[in-house]
C-alpha cells in the first residue's frame, strides 16, 4: 500500500513531467527529460500589483506549437487577487494554504497535497490567512499573463 505522503509528490512529479513535455528517450532519440534540481527554492518575482503579495516564476515551458509552461505561485497574507484565467491551468498545493473563490461558484479552501484546475474564462479571486506556494502547468506561453 502506498503511503499517504508519496500520493501528492507522485502527482506532482507526473505533473511536471506531463507539463514539460519531458519523456525518457527512447531508441530512436528525439525526447529529452528537464530536471530543475531545487526548484522550491526559486526566488519568485512579484507580480507587481500593488497591495497583494502574489509571486511566481515560470520554469519550464514546451515547445513554441505546444504552448504549457510549469511554474510556482506563491501568495501570502494581502489584499485579494482576482484574476481572470484566459487558458487551462492547473495548480498542485505545494505547502501552507489559500482560499480559491470562483466568481458566481464555489470557494475552496486549498491545503498541502490539493490539486485545483480552471477552466479558460474563470474568474478567481485568490486570498490566504497565511501563505501558500503551488506548482502549475498551464496552456500558455512563457511570461504571459
Amino acid at each position: 500500500m502506498q503511503s499517504r505522503n508519496k500520493t501528492p509528490l507522485v502527482l506532482l512529479v507526473s505533473a511536471m513531467l506531463a507539463c514539460s513535455g519531458a519523456a525518457i528517450a527512447d531508441s530512436h532519440g528525439g525526447a529529452k527529460m528537464t530536471t530543475h534540481k531545487g526548484a522550491a527554492d526559486m526566488e519568485l518575482a512579484s507580480m507587481g500589483i500593488e497591495g497583494i503579495e502574489a509571486a511566481l516564476v515560470d520554469i519550464t515551458t514546451s515547445d513554441e506549437n505546444a504552448s504549457m509552461t510549469c511554474g510556482l505561485f506563491s501568495l501570502a497574507k494581502s489584499n485579494p487577487l482576482v484574476y481572470t484565467y484566459t487558458y487551462n491551468e492547473a495548480k498542485f498545493i505545494v505547502s501552507g494554504e489559500m482560499t480559491l473563490a470562483e466568481e458566481g461558484g464555489e470557494t475552496f479552501h486549498a491545503t498541502a497535497g490539493d490539486i485545483i484546475y480552471f477552466d479558460k474564462g474563470a474568474k478567481i479571486t485568490f486570498t490566504s490567512d497565511s501563505s501558500g506556494l503551488a506548482f502549475f502547468c498551464g496552456q500558455r506561453a512563457k511570461g504571459e499573463l
